[in-house]
Order: C-alpha cells, then sequence, then structure tokens
C-alpha cells in the first residue's frame, strides 16, 4: 500500500500568531483542501494521514468530508516541530505500508502527477 501523510500542524509564526495559513481560504477553498483533494485524486495513493494541530482535529474531519477525501484514514495531533509531526503520522502507519509520499499541507499546488 502506498500512503499519504499530509502535515499541517504548524504555527505559521511569520503570518502571525493567530493565523493559521493551512486552514485560511484560497479562491473557494481552504489551502489545506487542494492537497487533500490531490491526493484523493492519486491513484497512486491508497490512504492519506492527516497531521494537525490538536485544536484543529475537527475542523480537519470536517473538511475532509466536506470535500469528499475519503482516503484521510486518520487524522493525528502534531508536535511542536515538523519533525515530530512527520514522526506521528508515520507512527500510525500499519506494516503492510511500503512508500509514503510526506507532504506540506501549507502548499496547494501540488498535482496527482507530482505525488504519481
Amino acid at each position: 500500500m502506498n500512503y499519504g501523510v499530509i502535515v499541517a500542524a504548524g504555527k505559521s509564526e511569520r503570518m502571525g500568531p493567530d493565523v493559521d495559513k493551512a486552514f485560511l481560504s484560497l479562491g473557494t477553498k481552504p489551502v489545506l483542501a487542494y492537497s487533500l483533494i490531490a491526493f484523493e485524486k492519486c491513484h497512486d495513493i491508497d490512504g492519506v494521514v492527516l497531521v494537525v494541530r490538536k485544536d484543529r482535529m475537527e475542523t480537519a474531519r470536517a473538511m475532509a468530508q466536506l470535500f469528499g477525501c475519503a482516503k484521510v484514514k486518520k487524522i493525528v495531533a502534531g508536535g511542536n516541530s515538523r519533525q515530530i509531526s512527520v514522526k506521528n503520522g508515520l507512527s500510525c502507519l500499519g506494516d503492510d505500508v511500503k512508500i509514503v509520499a510526506v507532504h506540506d499541507g501549507a502548499r496547494p499546488c501540488v498535482t496527482s502527477a507530482i505525488i504519481s
């Protein structure tokens, strides 16, 4: 199996203390939704683990449902650094997962082709 780990647990420090860029609107969707949709459409991806801040877990779950992202199998809390957040995402993958694509959820321009 191939999985994506989308990490969107950052603090967006350069944008200001109360701004979470992954959840800001970009056109008609939140920034994070573009990445979720790209992974959803990618035929080479079997499932997705979404890593967000603990206080954003329900919002992230609602976003995945709203945009029809059924490949999102788990939503987990991130850590104090990107490294820990990626580790948290990887730690919940099963032994049957052979390939993992790690993506920064605040980067909306990813495509299914790029993921593949």
